[in-house]
């Protein structure tokens, strides 16, 4: 039993891995320090129909905040397109609880399923959180969505 433990725990430590991002362009207040996605053994990352991301998000706060949200758009044709999250309130099952004080580092981690309704498609993905003074961490990285491949009938 302990070595299956072990195995499913290097297969998701192997698969989680810090991505290169950008910082948002504008008046962004924070920045994130770390960013990894999971399952993502490398980039740009591509995600399979069926797949449940999971995305961890290291952030120093620049000021306090009592709320949290984030917020994911997909930019298409240079339009940001809202994309749903299940829990877009970062201060609730994310690792952090609320209020956040300026200068403390915080972890925040999210997981969303890649459903099979998603169309196949290679784009830019802007993730922010968002406190109640504006943006606490706002970066783009480039990703696709795929078929997962299984066969249908």
């Amino acid at each position: 039993m302990i070595k299956l433990v072990l195995c499913f725990m290097f297969c998701y430590l192997t698969t989680a891995e810090p991505i290169v991002y950008k910082d948002c362009p504008g008046d962004n207040l924070g920045h994130a320090t770390a960013v990894t996605l999971s399952p993502c053994p490398q980039q740009p990352c591509t995600f399979k129909h069926g797949d449940k991301v999971t995305v961890t998000i290291t952030f120093n706060a620049a000021n306090d905040t009592s709320i949290l949200h984030s917020k994911v758009f997909g930019i298409v044709a240079d339009i940001p397109v809202p994309f749903p999250l299940p829990n877009q309130d970062g201060c609730r099952d994310s690792g952090i609880n609320c209020p956040i004080t300026k200068g403390q580092t915080y972890t925040y981690t999210s997981s969303f399923d890649v459903l099979p309704t998603y169309p196949q498609i290679t784009l830019v993905v802007m993730w922010k959180l968002e406190g109640a003074t504006g943006n606490f961490v706002c970066f783009t990285f480039p990703m696709s969505i795929s078929d997962s491949g299984a066969v249908v009938g």
